[in-house]
């Protein structure tokens, strides 16, 4: 059967050059677009759940939302797991597909059910939401932001201000780039605009907690109005009451008392407030910062978006205010870039090693670079393979000794049967040319 084919091969040589020109041009074009990551990504397919509900304690949460929630994912195709989270004020809901699951289409069912579960929780601020389109490894850029003193944080304290400028401004121009699923904040404070009411002023004028919710409520939208025709041209009317500042809220009418207007202002005090937090990020232990991590989507190149990250950094700290910094402090594209390194090392030292067993054993110097070009043709065709199959470059090398122990191995064995494939080929090219001499 070998003979065969080297005969064939001798006799269709244009074919045979014009195969491999084609071969190695396509493999070369699918190793310049294989993702390469740093770490082998072996994540499953999961789509997670978060569901808030503020105030409530781990048992209510556990019994009201997340057992509603894990008894209506169970039964959707593909799935093999569901796991869940009870926390204070949240649950974490975890379905695990089989690998064969595509994870938009994942998602898609996980949704869908999620619409039909609504109906058994109870009533909440905000209804769940699916995680990011992500994986534990998809963090792959991250950076803080900090404000000098020339700053202006129109009235607001640095860290509420930084915190504010990162969830409203910095996230949404990130989140432009393409490759990119989320932006999870850290640090600083969480703005708010608290109402501190006085107990002892609402019983004063017959007011209750609900009557300032109401009007807080009623009195915060725009409306439309139609328009208006005045000559020859038309007037938009629209109704303005969409609260933009303090004062805004202060002036929200409750009731009137004798002709006399009684405002929020008359029973609280209005305030900027922050969140209650439960952690904190700094700098190297002295400075605390407000962060952002980047998380790449599922799949995507991590080298390719880091970059395409990269070239939007400096577009995104032109438009920052006055005395604002951005500074990046991690990505993955020096690992990435040091694992790819240590991998080529390791190869082009495995193949400098099959070479020089080659050439001692054989004593050929045409038969080993004839042996020599396969190994790199056989890379291209794996790497044809690996792009076919949407297989990512995991540059991962054994460092321990064990592991490397089994790689020089390999490298042995891979040079005895190279060797051995060598003779056989010299000898039936021998043949092959013998028996053509004589027609």
């Amino acid at each position: 059967m070998i003979e065969k084919i080297i005969a064939l091969s001798l006799k269709k040589r244009l074919i045979i050059v014009l195969l491999l020109i084609s071969v190695i041009a396509a493999g070369v074009y699918q190793y310049r677009r294989l993702p390469t990551d740093a770490f082998p990504d072996i994540s499953p397919v999961m789509v997670p759940i978060f569901a808030e509900a503020h105030g409530m304690a781990p048992e209510e949460i556990e019994r009201l939302i997340t057992f509603p929630i894990e008894s209506a994912m169970n039964g959707l195709p593909g799935v093999k797991l569901v796991k869940s989270t009870s926390a204070f004020g949240m649950a974490v809901i975890y379905v695990y597909f089989k690998d064969n699951v595509d994870i938009y289409f994942a998602r898609q069912i996980v949704s869908e059910r999620m619409t039909g579960a609504m109906a058994d929780l109870p009533e909440m601020h905000d209804p769940p939401i699916l995680g990011p389109i992500s994986t534990g490894l998809g963090e792959v850029f991250m950076y803080y932001l900090t404000a000098d003193d020339t700053a202006d944080t129109k009235g607001k304290d640095k860290k509420t201000y930084l915190r504010e400028l990162n969830d409203w401004f910095v996230k949404f121009q990130l989140q432009t780039v393409p490759g990119v699923t989320e932006i999870l904040s850290m640090g600083g404070h969480i703005l708010q605009y608290q109402i501190k009411v006085n107990p002892h002023l609402l019983n004063k004028y017959d007011l209750g907690l609900e009557d300032l919710e109401a009007a807080i409520t009623g009195n915060n939208a725009n409306a439309g109005g139609q328009f208006l025709i005045l000559g020859a041209e038309e007037y938009l009317v629209r109704g303005v009451g969409l609260i933009e500042e303090l004062e805004d809220l202060r002036n929200i009418q409750l009731k009137v008392i004798s002709g006399t207007p009684v405002r929020i202002r008359d029973v609280a005090i209005v305030e900027f407030g922050n969140e209650i937090r439960r952690g904190v990020v700094s700098r190297n232990g002295k400075e605390e910062v407000v962060a952002g991590i980047v998380m790449k989507l599922f799949g995507e190149n991590t080298s390719e978006v880091i970059a395409r990250l990269k070239a939007k950094i400096p577009e995104v700290q032109t438009a920052l205010p006055k005395g604002v910094s951005l500074v990046p402090y991690y990505d993955q594209s020096r690992l990435v870039a040091n694992a790819v390194g240590t991998v080529k090392k390791a190869l082009l030292q495995g193949a400098g090693l099959i070479l020089l067993t080659l050439l001692l054993f054989l004593g050929n110097v045409r038969a080993t670079l004839i042996v020599a070009f396969s190994l790199p043709l056989c890379a291209l065709i794996a790497v044809l393979f690996m792009g076919v199959t949407g297989m990512s470059a995991s540059s991962v090398f054994p460092h321990n000794a064990a592991n490397s122990f089994f790689c020089w191995f390999s490298c042995l064995f891979k040079a005895a049967f190279s060797m051995r494939s060598s003779s056989s080929s010299i000898s039936v090219l021998s043949a092959s040319a013998s028996m053509a001499a004589p027609a």
